[in-house]
């Protein structure tokens, strides 16, 4: 199991620092065939309440996802951290989105201060998009912890 570890640990080292020498244009250009490619899938046209992760500069950008979830009258809810608990909490407009405050991790995240609605509580989500580091070709996750057999 340690050997596993080691070479997950090593291979999302490889692809974060391939995918931080991105240029800007390529990573512009991925943004729009992800969104395009999102707007296609039943999955999200059928949902209502959707979670989406606020994107650093390394990630695909997600502000035209969040954007395209509002004005199409469906429900956004992001991550809000305390410390180790993760609550869905919604943002209601774009000037929600705009007055969020950074992390230390130069993420907009809700403040835990405001009282805003939590997914988890009120319904549940529908649709639930979060970033990954590496796939196989067919979109599946690369490893796989094994599991045991009874």
């Amino acid at each position: 199991m340690a050997a596993l570890t080691s070479t997950k640990r090593a291979l999302r080292k490889e692809i974060k620092e391939i995918l931080k020498n991105i240029s800007s244009e390529e990573r512009k250009k991925e943004s729009v065939n992800v969104f395009k490619k999102l707007c296609q899938l039943k999955q999200y046209q059928n949902s209502k309440r959707i979670s989406l992760y606020l994107s650093t500069k390394d990630e695909i950008d997600t502000l035209p996802i969040l954007k395209h979830i509002l004005d199409m009258g469906k429900e956004a809810f992001v991550p809000q951290y305390h410390g180790k608990i993760m609550e869905m909490v919604k943002l209601r407009s774009m000037e929600d989105y705009e007055t969020l405050p950074l992390t230390k991790w130069n993420i907009k995240q809700p403040s835990i201060t405001e009282n805003q609605e939590n997914a988890l509580e009120t319904g549940g989500l529908d649709l639930v998009i979060l970033p990954g580091v590496a796939f196989t070709v067919n979109g599946e996750v690369k490893f796989r912890q094994s599991q045991k057999k009874d």
